[in-house]
């Protein structure tokens, strides 16, 4: 048996960070996807190959009764997102099989897209599909959410909430809402081609936060305020707010550390091209920023290659996981 599912990667209009400590983010899905292919097969032989990324191989064994992939060779940290996705759902379901997983990409890993909870989610969706396992949204939600905690040591259920179910999504804690009647954004990617760790720089501002708990205490809290605010002037239409918001957040983010030269530079030229705001998308510390235009769009595409940026031009707000 083989199945195939396909989840799309993600910005932050607001919230990043923030939204680790409990605080409102706001993210939509965009049209670059992560696909994940799965196969069974005879034996305990697991396998996964991914493009651009390496390959690595494993044993599929029951271990005081845990599921667990032992022998592992290969590129084995580049791809642990996936074994340990494979894992959750093997224990999840109480049975572990043979696999081999084949992913094929569209997402720079590290570039602040959401990779990491792309191809998380859609393994655990692929892995528990071709196991017979009827999962809904919110299991395969928290199967690729406990991997992520697992793999990075903190994080939120806002990335893989998006990848799942898609569209535009307010997160907070447990909790998801679903924003139908937002306006069209014209939302511009621009990627820096610096690769950024997600879960050092979680750490960082954790870090950051426990040190120092009375100054970055209100400013993560003050993202989480940029969250709530955005979503009122996006449901007024009010693009003028939205962009002052977004340079708000951007600056409290700078505030954190997590920016780097290069975003910075390619905020400045959007800004300079006429955005009506940028910042940062995703952890930071290299990766992508974003931003907002209005019928401009390829001035301040122009102005981002210019600086040493990539644009990229995407369609926002797409379906989930699709099989």
């Amino acid at each position: 048996m083989m199945v195939k599912v396909s989840s799309p990667g993600q910005i932050f209009l607001f919230g990043e960070h923030a939204v680790v400590y409990g605080q409102p983010a706001l993210l939509a899905s965009i049209d670059v996807r992560i696909d994940v292919e799965a196969l069974l097969l005879d034996g305990s032989r697991f396998e996964v190959t991914s493009e651009g990324v390496g390959r690595m191989e494993g044993k599929v064994e029951r271990i005081n009764g845990d599921w667990k992939i032992r022998d592992k060779t290969g590129d084995v940290e580049d791809l642990q997102f996936v074994t340990r996705a494979s894992e959750i759902v093997f224990n999840y379901l109480n049975r572990g099989e043979g696999i081999s997983l084949s992913i094929e990409s569209d997402l720079p890993s590290g570039s602040g897209l959401g990779s990491s909870s792309a191809v998380t989610t859609a393994t655990a969706a692929a892995v528990s599909t071709v196991l017979d396992g009827e999962l809904d949204e919110e299991e395969i939600i928290q199967l690729a959410f406990d991997a992520e905690v697992d793999i990075q040591g903190a994080a939120s259920r806002a990335g893989v909430s998006v990848a799942t179910l898609g569209g535009f999504l307010k997160v907070q804690d447990k909790d998801f809402e679903s924003l139908e009647k937002l306006s069209k954004l014209d939302i511009l990617i621009g990627y820096t081609g610096k690769y950024a760790n997600t879960g050092e720089l979680v750490k960082h501002v954790g870090n950051l936060k426990e040190s120092r708990p009375n100054i970055y205490g209100p400013m993560v809290r003050a993202i989480g305020k940029t969250t709530e605010i955005g979503i009122e002037a996006l449901n007024e239409d009010n693009l003028r707010e939205v962009g002052v918001l977004m340079n708000v957040n951007q600056n409290l983010l700078e505030g954190l550390g997590v920016s780097s030269p290069e975003l910075h530079d390619l905020i400045e030229a959007a800004r300079d091209s006429g955005a009506i705001g940028a910042k940062i998308t995703g952890a930071g510390g290299g990766g992508c920023m974003i931003a907002l235009g209005s019928g401009n769009m390829n001035e301040i595409s122009n102005a981002i290659e210019e600086s040493g940026g990539i644009p990229i031009k995407t369609e926002i707000g797409v379906e989930g996981l699709m099989y």
